[in-house]
């Protein structure tokens, strides 16, 4: 009910009791004292009893008004547990108290891993119940004087006053994370999930409320990069971490925006035909001052920034454009490959710019083909689904990228529109001697094979392994073995000289 009609119900029954008040008051009043000495004193009485009636009344509806009002303004909707507001300002009062009785004081800020799944494979009531279920268990485990919180989203926040570093946080930590291991959802039993966790301490790491929470924050960030579903301590060494992550981002945007990137292309090769299938194209950022920046340092910062869309935009636009200069597309390149990212397709507009960066292709588009690791796929597979299906129409080609690394392999391949599966490195390097590995690239051939899927092999660094692959009836490989990442002109060269091989006889 709308706040105006709530408050026009209220005053009509108000409105009804004062006259059904009134007109049987008086007649029960004139019954019991009529025409008697003490009919002015009842009717005293009677006012009387009326305004503490109506008084008890309105105490009842402001208090429940204010202690709503209250509720809103202090604890989060979901869950009941603080708000970030509140628990700053409760967490102040801690720290003033702690200060003065030379106590210690822990915080921690917890993350749920993995928890976008939920909404992109069920939906968003069973993330709420889940996040219900994440507050039950911080309740459970903490004692009455924490103060729990939730931040948004599925950030929660610890506050234990007068708490023993490592010895009282540690298993506290480590228990929650166990329980939150534990939590499945119904509509989804096989998704799993884990928690990361980074911590601060008073009065080592900040004497606020801010300061604290901030520092836990980047403890945070640094558990979620270096290893999912564990713990870090904030320290010193962390913050020049952060430091040099933000100059590095700036650095970054002004690459970006200077267009300072540039492109390299790995050949593909079905070693049996003795030919080039295709080529992925890959970003290097050479830094001005600091030489070449690793792909697995500034993509993920593009990730996380909002960048990573305008430097899919540049590969895009900057491969075509080099091929189609150098004339390989179409004629001596049948295939070029592009990594995408989730937040490639997080926007309403995504599928324009696909069809934007492809609009300057010279010939047909299933020459171009994308590629989408499973744990970016799993993080919006329907809007992922939705964008990829418009491309298949005009022939582009999708391929999945990582293929056995995510956490339901069968179910993408089901939903999504892919022509390609790519055997993650991780799986070929020990393949010699990893009979677990063999098995499941073995396991991944016959299924690609069943779905008449092509199958490319990713890191093929010697003749063993290369062997090995084709025995078990790989045809498609990539890596140091064949070739390495080169430039626009190294490949022309690449290209004649295979040319020439291919030529003699």
């Amino acid at each position: 009910m709308s706040p105006r009609r709530t408050a026009a119900a209220i005053a009509f029954l108000y409105l009804f009791l004062g006259y059904i008040w009134i007109s049987f008051s008086d007649r029960f009043v004139f019954t019991l004292a009529a025409e008697s000495a003490y009919l002015t004193q009842l009717q005293t009485y009677k006012g009387w009893a009326y305004v503490t009636v109506t008084a008890l009344l309105l105490y009842v509806l402001a208090h429940r008004a204010l202690q709503r009002e209250r509720n809103l303004s202090e604890r989060d909707g979901l869950t009941l547990l603080l708000n970030r507001h509140m628990f700053e300002r409760e967490l102040d009062s801690e720290l003033a108290y702690a200060k003065n009785k030379d106590h210690n004081l822990t915080v921690i800020i917890l993350n749920i891993d993995g928890f976008k799944q939920i909404n992109s494979h069920v939906n968003l009531e069973a993330g709420d119940r889940f996040l219900v279920q994440i507050a039950d268990i911080m309740r459970d485990s903490c004692h009455q004087q924490a103060l729990l919180a939730r931040f948004g989203g599925d950030e929660f926040a610890i506050a234990l006053p007068d708490s023993r570093w490592p010895d009282a946080v540690v298993p506290l930590i480590q228990q929650i994370q166990r329980r939150i291991q534990h939590l499945h959802v119904a509509e989804a039993p096989r998704l799993n999930f884990s928690s990361s966790a980074g911590i601060s301490l008073y009065p080592r790491d900040g004497s606020t409320a801010n300061s604290l929470i901030d520092a836990a924050t980047l403890a945070l960030d640094e558990a979620k990069n270096s290893d999912r579903g564990s713990y870090k301590l904030f320290n010193a060494e962390l913050s020049q971490i952060v430091s040099s992550r933000a100059q590095l981002l700036l650095d970054l945007k002004e690459a970006v925006e200077q267009k300072q990137l540039t492109v390299v292309y790995q050949p593909q090769f079905c070693v049996q035909k003795n030919i080039m299938t295709g080529v992925e194209v890959l970003v290097r950022w050479h830094h001005p001052k600091k030489g070449m920046i690793p792909p697995s340092d500034f993509i993920p910062l593009a990730e996380e920034s909002g960048l990573i869309c305008a430097i899919t935009d540049f590969v895009m636009h900057q491969a075509i454009h080099e091929l189609t200069t150098h004339e390989l597309l179409y004629r001596d390149i049948k295939r070029v490959s592009f990594n995408v990212s989730a937040a490639d397709f997080n926007h309403s507009e995504s599928c324009e710019r696909f069809i934007a960066n492809l609009s300057s292709l010279p010939g047909d588009w299933s020459v171009i083909e994308l590629e989408l690791t499973e744990s970016a796929a799993l993080l919006n597979l329907e809007g992922i689904k939705n964008v990829l299906d418009v491309l298949r129409q005009r022939g582009v080609q999708v391929s999945l990228d990582d293929f056995g690394t995510g956490y339901s392999s069968l179910n993408t391949l089901r939903l999504l529109p892919i022509q390609e599966v790519k055997i993650d490195q991780s799986f070929v390097k020990d393949i010699i001697k990893n009979k677990q590995d063999a098995k499941l690239v073995r396991t991944i051939l016959a299924m690609a094979q069943a779905l008449h899927l092509r199958v490319v092999a990713e890191g093929v660094e010697t003749h063993a392994q290369a062997n090995y692959l084709m025995s078990a009836g790989c045809e498609e490989f990539q890596g140091y073995l064949y070739a390495r990442p080169m430039s626009i002109e190294h490949l022309v060269t690449f290209i004649r000289n295979l040319k020439q091989q291919r030529a003699q006889p």
